[in-house]
């Protein structure tokens, strides 16, 4: 195929997208003409995993707004100015809004996924989404999430929105700071079959002294710092399958990860 013939067939197909375009904007038109919006519905798609975002909340919020949609004409309505004021909603990660033949408006939201429920130093609590962002709270609903507690102090006001993996803390971690390093280690968990069923609690003594707190077993981990924290768990991940199947998952009280191409163990 020569090259006049192919930049022929792509200016065909634009041409063909533009057209299919106006056609839909026209039938639409047609379609909406005289109509109302008779019906709001706000649809939230993961409501059975998570619960951060209420339909019933959105559906208030939309409706109180200057862009309330019910018993306007279909063709008025702009769907793009009640998306943006859905998204002004802190736990929403995407809303599609749309408007259908029958007269309804339909809103469409997925939530934001957090990987890391934080309790810091100063008696806060907040979490992190898998993109590294800060999530607030919200009191009526708790994630199953990985959880971070003890002497947590970040180099950074905790705000929404606000991106952990941003910030350097040069003088002390290097180019990430702690809470970035936390991040990056619950990011590690959640996607580890093994390691997201048996985590539940990081426990942070220091930057250099960090307990794990498993769901099987008395135990406590002591991982140490988050250097090379792939290796010192693929280590337990052996200990898990050779030892403890023999020796019993109550002989020990603490198994400590610290030290390179050892475990220490604690017995009862």
């Amino acid at each position: 195929m020569n090259r006049k013939l192919r930049i022929g067939l792509k200016v065909l197909a634009w041409l063909f997208v533009l057209a299919w375009f106006i056609y839909g904007l026209s039938y639409a038109s047609k379609v909406y003409k005289g109509k109302r919006c008779t019906k709001l519905e706000v649809r939230v798609l993961d409501s059975a995993k998570l619960n951060f975002v209420r339909a019933k909340d959105v559906y208030r919020t939309i409706v109180k707004s200057k862009y309330s949609p019910i018993g306007q004409s279909l063709n008025s309505i702009n769907t793009n100015r009640i998306e943006r004021e859905v998204y002004q909603m802190a736990a929403v990660r995407d809303v599609q809004a749309f408007k259908t033949a029958k007269g309804e408006v339909i809103v469409e939201i997925t939530q934001r996924q957090p990987v890391l429920r934080v309790f810091n130093a100063k008696g806060q609590t907040y979490y992190i989404d898998d993109s590294g962002k800060i999530l607030p709270y919200s009191s009526g609903f708790a994630a199953n999430t990985l959880v971070a507690n003890g002497n947590i102090v970040e180099p950074f006001k905790v705000v929404p929105n606000l991106d952990v993996t941003a910030f350097t803390d040069s003088t002390k971690e290097g180019p990430k700071n702690f809470i970035h390093k936390l991040y990056e280690f619950a990011m590690y968990v959640n996607n580890d079959r093994f390691w997201n069923a048996q985590i539940e609690q990081v426990y942070v003594r220091n930057r250099n002294n960090i307990e794990l707190i498993p769901l099987v077993g008395p135990h406590i981990i002591v991982l140490g710092n988050l250097d090379n924290y792939e290796v010192k768990l693929k280590k337990l991940k052996l200990f898990y399958e050779k030892a403890l199947p023999a020796e019993g998952w109550n002989k020990y009280t603490v198994i400590n990860l610290k030290f390179k191409n050892q475990i220490v163990c604690t017995k009862y």
